[in-house]
């Protein structure tokens, strides 16, 4: 009974100490080329996006969550901070990846509806004075999972542009006169 005791203390103590950090990296880049990084939590359920960072009394630097709003497309963006006890900046991002709207400094507990002017694909939040402090603004791209297949398929479709683009240019043109020349010959004939 003892060994079972030990055992199970010592894997409770192993559990307690391994690193179980589920963050991934997210990139915002701006205009310039400039990136920011954060680590984030990604909010994806029911459960997790109706709860959020609710009842969190901080967040690390360099740290948010992102809310893949993906499957709510058709519905108005809204959020709000009941029961969220530390101050955020949320950026509200598109399905190709861009920050289109930003609001900053929503205040901890408030209950003030905070409506995107559209739907988002996602919402990014990060500590209050991020967006400030880093110099984020509309028109930024951010790089996360969320978005890749957006990316790729823009990607897939501007190769397959130029593509035809380029298969255009390698084919001769017919100079329609041609055709009236051999026309007009064989009638005289």
């Amino acid at each position: 009974m003892s060994k079972i005791f030990t055992l199970f203390t010592m894997m409770l103590a192993l559990a307690a100490c391994s690193d179980n950090d589920n963050r991934e990296e997210l990139i915002i880049t701006d205009e310039a080329g400039n990136k920011t990084v954060y680590k984030v939590e990604l909010a994806q359920t029911r459960d997790e996006l109706t709860t959020g960072l609710m009842n969190r009394t901080s967040l690390d630097k360099d740290s948010g969550m992102i809310f893949d709003l993906s499957q709510f497309i058709d519905v108005p963006t809204a959020m709000w901070m009941k029961d969220t006890k530390i101050g955020l900046d949320m950026l509200f991002i598109d399905q190709d990846g861009m920050i289109y709207w930003i609001y900053e400094n929503a205040a901890p507990d408030s209950v003030k509806i905070i409506v995107a002017p559209y739907p988002a694909h996602a919402v990014l939040e990060v500590n209050a004075g991020e967006v400030k402090a880093k110099g984020i603004e509309i028109g930024d791209t951010v790089e996360y999972k969320l978005f890749g297949a957006a990316e790729t398929e823009k990607s897939a479709a501007a190769e397959t542009a130029e593509s035809n683009e380029a298969s255009a240019e390698d084919e001769p043109i017919a100079d329609p006169r041609e055709d009236v020349t051999e026309t007009s010959a064989k009638t005289a004939e």
